[in-house]
């Protein structure tokens, strides 16, 4: 009987513990969100290199366990109006971005990204090409030009093999 009262407030600590972090966690996301959503402006980068790396968190107990992050590194143009006066520089940063979002991204590509600070948001990745690029011997007809030199009929020698 005394075992099923320590598993019991065993449970309860656990079930308790994880509610606690799921609480805290929706709660820093949904600062993030906040934060991300007042300052994200769209951009358009040129995407120098990616990686992958893995990194320890600055605070917090996650400060001991390494994590996977996303690391981008693309060209952007920075402009900036003061006092009436327009300037706008390239600058290569270094940005941050989810798993779905690095997936996305080709190294020597120019995308459309909504970033806010050093963090990627959305990608806008232009559409995967189907099938096979168009034949660059076709005319703007659409029909195949003749080969130069080419009368046209077959040869004779093939008809020899036969």
């Amino acid at each position: 009987m005394v075992y099923w009262i320590i598993v019991g407030i065993v449970l309860v600590v656990l079930i308790g513990l994880y509610i606690w972090v799921f609480t805290y966690g929706r709660k820093r996301q949904r600062e993030f969100d906040e934060q991300y959503s007042s300052m994200k402006e769209r951009h358009d980068v040129f995407v120098l290199n990616k990686k992958m790396t893995r990194e320890r968190a600055k605070t917090g107990i996650m400060k001991y366990y390494p994590m996977k992050t996303y690391h981008v590194v693309g060209r952007v143009s920075v402009s900036q109006s003061v006092r009436g006066v327009q300037m706008s520089r390239m600058q290569t940063v270094t940005f941050h971005t989810t798993k779905q979002e690095y997936e996305k991204i080709q190294p020597n590509h120019r995308y459309k990204m909504d970033v806010a600070g050093n963090y990627i948001g959305f990608v806008l990745a232009p559409q995967p090409v189907k099938g096979k690029p168009a034949d660059k011997k076709t005319s703007a007809k659409g029909k195949p030009e003749a080969k130069k030199g080419s009368t046209g009929k077959k040869d004779k020698s093939a008809k020899a093999s036969k």
